[in-house]
């Protein structure tokens, strides 16, 4: 948990004392006011985390914020365009390149916090990139879309939050309890297989924290893995629970 307070400083310089962190005003911040409180906006406090704090969490909140929900209960919270102005504010300033690598990953399709650690461990692990969200339509009609997919290797992930078998997610929204949360996935995995003929792979948040844990299970399920870490990949490799 954070132990500081953030503020913006009314001045052009920051300073941190006695566990308030005052931090420099550009000129250029967005000031909003949230149920009668005055906050930088939310562009601005995205474009500020991806600049300090380690990519992944800066990730996830991005992913977040971008979301488009497929079943229309909530519109994005901000959109791509918005956020690439924002960080134009900042070229030239320390952090540039973070930004850079936040935005460039970033995408509207992730739908769970796992799901967007998944694609960084993905990319650290030299995993080929897959599709994200690929649309299945099943024999009843309803469409099943897929967390992750490599069609031209016949395999798709699904990154498990505990809150689909605990009842808080689908479960809470259905009215369904664990057990048929639990039945009506395996007949979804095994109707999706017998259209596709694809293998399927799981993982929860243990699997995706640990890295080489990570990278066993997908070398196990034939996922080819480039042992070299991308370009600029170590410079990002530190990583912080959001």
């Amino acid at each position: 948990m954070p132990t500081d307070l953030h503020l913006l400083s009314p001045t052009s310089s920051g300073r941190r004392r006695n566990g308030t962190r005052e931090f420099a005003r550009r000129g250029t911040e967005s000031i909003v006011d949230i149920d009668g409180l005055r906050v930088t906006s939310l562009e601005d406090t995205l474009i500020d985390i991806a600049r300090r704090e380690p990519i992944l969490t800066a990730l996830v909140m991005t992913d977040a914020a971008l979301l488009v929900d497929r079943s229309g209960v909530r519109s994005a919270r901000c959109t791509a365009e918005e956020l690439d102005a924002k960080a134009a504010d900042f070229r030239g300033q320390p952090g540039t390149r973070m930004i850079d690598a936040v935005l460039r990953r970033a995408t509207t399709l992730a739908e769970s916090p796992l799901e967007s650690l998944s694609r960084w461990r993905f990319e650290q692990v030299g995993c080929p990139a897959p599709v994200l969200q690929h649309t299945v339509r099943l024999a009843s009609g309803r469409d099943a879309h897929l967390d992750f997919a490599w069609p031209e290797l016949g395999i798709w992930g699904e990154a498990d939050g505990a809150a689909k078998y605990l009842g808080l997610s689908q479960a809470g929204a259905t009215g369904m309890t664990a057990a048929q949360v639990v039945i009506a996935e395996k007949r979804r995995e095994d109707e999706i297989r017998g259209l596709t003929g694809w293998r399927c792979i799981r993982w929860g948040w243990d699997d995706a924290w640990d890295v080489q844990r990570f990278r066993t299970l997908l070398v196990r399920a034939g996922l080819p893995l480039d042992r070299r870490a991308p370009p600029g990949m170590r410079q990002f490799a530190r990583v912080r629970a959001t």
